[in-house]
């Protein structure tokens, strides 16, 4: 075989290298197109969402300041604050609350709290009724509306951005993060509820801590008990049957069928 010969075969694995290598690139491309393509319209969503929740609490949550405006958001005191059911009312007759964290920038949860006929209806859907992947902050469909059930679950999306529910996540990133995150509120149109955490842990979706409608009897007490014994962290709390919990369950990156939930018993309440 002459150099010749051999110059060609070489050339002409070169240019068939060339090819795929050309064919390869355009494709990773068309791949990156698209998935920018896909993630475009959700990190808008996202966005959008935000901006919608954040004008909201501005326009319907007096925190007390008398419209002043105050670098120390997160020092308001939970009794100053007032929320205008009036409005909320008037956008969406399924509000049946609000729920705001102490330190908001720590914990940016500062949201009307839902419920709807089923526990989808505001799983993707916003206070407008429009449709939003980050969904709303919703009361199980079967607990009182008013919210005066001993056990409460209240359901928010686990999202990126650490809207919704995003940032419970800390509790178990940061060990350090409860000991000055403790604390959070719930307002309705009978009272305002002051609850504090008590244990925080991973469950199957399909756990009993999903089943609501307790009596102050030895079943609830076998269920607080069963909390706090699985708890992530042993806060020294330990509830008893005459008291009033909220769980606050989001998604959790463990798997599709596990849950993270928070647990917060009532410690402090204003009727009106």
């Amino acid at each position: 075989m002459s150099e010749h010969e051999v110059g060609k075969k070489k050339n002409g694995k070169k240019g068939r290298d060339r090819i795929v290598t050309t064919v390869l690139l355009i494709a990773a491309v068309a791949v990156m197109v698209f998935a920018i393509a896909k993630l475009i319209p959700i990190l808008m969503d996202y966005r959008n969402s935000d901006d919608t929740y954040m004008d909201l609490a501005g326009d319907i949550v007096d925190a007390g300041t008398n419209g002043e405006e105050t670098e120390d958001e997160e020092e308001t005191d939970w009794s100053e604050v007032v929320i205008d059911f009036d409005s909320l009312k008037a956008i969406n007759s399924d509000v049946v609350g609000w729920i705001r964290f102490d330190d908001t920038t720590a914990l940016p949860i500062d949201y009307p709290i839902l419920q709807g006929v089923t526990d989808d209806t505001y799983l993707r859907t916003n206070l407008y009724g429009e449709p939003y992947t980050a969904g709303s902050i919703f009361l199980e469909s079967a607990n009182s509306s008013d919210l005066s059930d001993l056990y409460n679950i209240i359901y928010g999306h686990n999202m990126r951005n650490n809207s919704m529910f995003g940032s419970l996540k800390q509790y178990k990133r940061n060990e350090d993060f409860y000991g000055e995150n403790q604390f959070f509120t719930i307002y309705t149109e009978e009272g305002t509820y002051r609850y504090q955490i008590f244990a925080y842990e991973e469950i199957k979706d399909d756990s009993s801590f999903y089943s609501v409608g307790y009596a102050a009897d030895d079943a609830y007490q076998d269920l607080i008990d069963e909390i706090v014994a699985g708890s992530m962290r042993d806060t020294g709390i330990t509830p008893t049957a005459g008291d009033r919990i909220v769980m606050l369950s989001t998604c959790t990156s463990t798997g599709d069928d596990y849950r993270f939930v928070v647990f917060g018993v009532c410690t402090e309440e204003l009727t009106y």
